[in-house]
């Protein structure tokens, strides 16, 4: 089995999870999670990782 897509997926779900982290504070700080914000933020984020895919 040829293991090169799976550490693929494995990289891209790490970077996905670091922008979200990284999307959740705002100088060290955490940010409220007001449900507008928080999707505002979520499209943001999509929006920055379709930008870097393309």
């Amino acid at each position: 089995m040829n293991t090169l897509p799976l550490i693929r997926s494995h990289i891209k779900k790490a970077e996905r999870l670091h922008q979200a982290q990284l999307a959740a504070t705002k100088n060290g700080n955490f940010i409220s999670y007001r449900p507008s914000v928080f999707q505002e933020r979520q499209k943001q984020a999509r929006e920055e990782v379709a930008a870097m895919d393309s």
